[in-house]
C-alpha cells in the first residue's frame, strides 16, 4: 500500500519537474532576467511560471472530461494555435534581433533599466509576464491535460478525493525544484561572463520562441489545409 502512495505522489511530482524543466520560453526568460538583474527575478519568473502551470494543472483536473471533447473541435484547435503564433514569432524575433547587438550594450541597458524603476513593480510584472507565457502557450495547455486525464484515474483509488489536492501539492513541489535549482545557477554565475551569457540567453529566447512559433503556424496551415480541401 505504501508503495502506491509513493509510486502516485512520485508520478505527481515527476509532472511537475517535467513541465518546468524543458528548456523553452520561461526558461530562457528567467536565466536572462536573472543575468541581468540578479536572481530575484530570476525567482520572480519561476513564481509567475508555477502559478501558470498550477491554474492550468488544476483547471486539467477540475474539468478534464469537459475540456477534452473541446480541443478536438477544429475551430478551437484553430484558434489555439493562430493564437501562439502571433504571440510568440514577433516576441522571438524581437529578442534575435537584441541577441544582434553589442552584448555589453544590452547588458548595461538593462542593468539600468532595474535601476530606474520600484523593484517590487519590476518583480511583479517578470512573474506576470511568465505567468502569461505559461498560460498562453498552447503545447502548454495540452500538456496538462494529457497528463492530468492519466493521472487522475491511477491516483483516485489510491488517493480517494484528496486527489486532487495532494496532486497539486506535488506538482507544486516538483516546479519548485527545477526553478530553485534555476536560481542557484543564476545567482552562482560569473560577473565577467555576464555579458556574453546575455546575449546568448537572448540569441536562445529567441530561437525557441520562433521555433515555438512556427510549430504552432505550420500545425495552423495545416488545419486550413484540410479544411479547404
Amino acid at each position: 500500500m505504501y508503495k502506491s502512495y509513493i509510486h502516485v505522489l512520485a508520478a505527481a511530482f515527476l509532472m511537475g519537474l517535467v513541465a518546468a524543466a524543458p528548456i523553452g520560453p520561461v526558461n530562457m526568460m528567467a536565466i536572462r532576467r536573472g543575468v541581468a538583474g540578479g536572481w530575484r527575478h530570476t525567482l520572480a519568473c519561476g513564481v509567475g511560471s508555477i502559478s501558470g502551470d498550477l491554474v492550468l494543472f488544476s483547471l486539467a483536473l477540475a474539468g478534464g472530461n469537459y475540456f477534452l471533447p473541446r480541443l478536438s473541435n477544429p475551430r478551437v484547435r484553430v484558434a489555439l494555435w493562430a493564437f501562439g503564433a502571433a504571440l510568440l514569432i514577433p516576441a522571438g524575433i524581437s529578442f534575435l534581433v537584441l541577441a544582434v547587438n553589442d552584448p555589453r550594450h544590452a547588458y548595461h541597458s538593462a542593468r539600468r533599466r532595474w535601476r530606474e524603476g520600484p523593484v517590487s513593480q519590476l518583480l511583479i510584472g517578470e512573474a506576470a509576464k511568465c505567468a502569461a507565457l505559461t498560460l498562453l502557450n498552447p503545447l502548454t495547455i495540452l500538456y496538462w491535460i494529457a497528463v492530468a486525464s492519466t493521472w487522475l484515474p491511477f491516483a483516485y483509488p489510491v488517493l480517494g478525493p484528496g486527489a486532487a489536492g495532494w496532486g497539486v501539492l506535488m506538482v507544486s513541489t516538483g516546479l519548485m525544484a527545477w526553478f530553485t535549482a534555476l536560481v542557484l545557477f543564476v545567482d552562482y554565475v560569473p560577473q565577467h561572463a555576464s555579458a556574453i551569457l546575455f546575449r546568448a540567453a537572448n540569441a536562445t529566447l529567441g530561437l525557441i520562441l520562433v521555433g515555438f512559433g512556427m510549430y504552432c503556424a505550420v500545425v495552423l496551415f495545416r488545419h486550413l489545409l484540410a479544411g479547404v480541401r
